[in-house]
């Protein structure tokens, strides 16, 4: 596999959520021309029929992707997208958060972003925000996704570029075992430790 991997988070409730995310992640995949990959949890046939299962496939997806990418946008963030980002910084995932929504939903003057700031200052972490409401009638809807998506390339690759938090792997495989004690599930038998310790060396090649 020569291209790496990106969960992209986000809410998949209704039509304009779930064709939103269509559109950036495939306007995302063809900025990245095969360096990275999205990969959109309403793909997983799971998600369809609402089960408990959900959970553990959207996790498992996560836990293998070498990046994450979360839609933070609405009044109040998605629970579920916040949730996964806790999970990815955990796990020291390299993560974009990208905001559409024009409103200003920050609850601290000294805090930068337009959310709780308990989601902000996070390590190997960048903030994309673009008004797509102020964008809206310059340009039509693919040509914004393709500008969202070449700002949202240009972070991953700032963050990804950063130092693990880890020192090392033996550092990480530990830490990675435990946010699976942490998460429960069926997450222990999805992730044995040889799969553990091939993603790690993955992300700590010089190990």
């Amino acid at each position: 596999m020569d291209h790496k991997t990106i969960y992209w988070g986000g809410g998949l409730f209704d039509f304009k959520e779930l064709v939103g995310n269509k559109l950036l992640a495939d306007a995302f995949n063809s900025a990245a021309q095969g360096r990275w990959k999205a990969l959109l949890p309403q793909e997983n046939p799971s998600n369809s029929d609402r089960g408990t299962s959900i959970r553990d496939d959207d996790f498992e997806a996560l836990f293998s992707a070498d990046a994450f990418v979360a839609n933070f946008d609405g009044a109040d963030l998605d629970s579920g997208t916040v949730a996964e980002f806790c999970i990815a910084k955990m796990l020291d995932i390299p993560a974009v958060l990208l905001r559409t929504d024009f409103r200003n939903s920050n609850d601290a003057s000294t805090c930068p972003d337009p959310w709780n700031l308990i989601c902000s200052g996070y390590p190997r972490t960048e903030v994309v925000l673009f008004n797509a409401m102020a964008k809206s009638g310059n340009m039509d809807f693919t040509t914004m996704a393709g500008k969202i998506a070449g700002e949202v390339l240009l972070a991953l690759d700032r963050c990804a570029a950063l130092p693990p938090i880890h020192g090392d792997g033996e550092t990480a495989f530990v830490a990675f075992k435990n946010v699976i004690l942490s998460t429960g599930g069926t997450m222990a038998k999805r992730f044995p430790d040889e799969r553990i310790r091939a993603i790690v060396a993955r992300r700590y090649p010089e190990c």
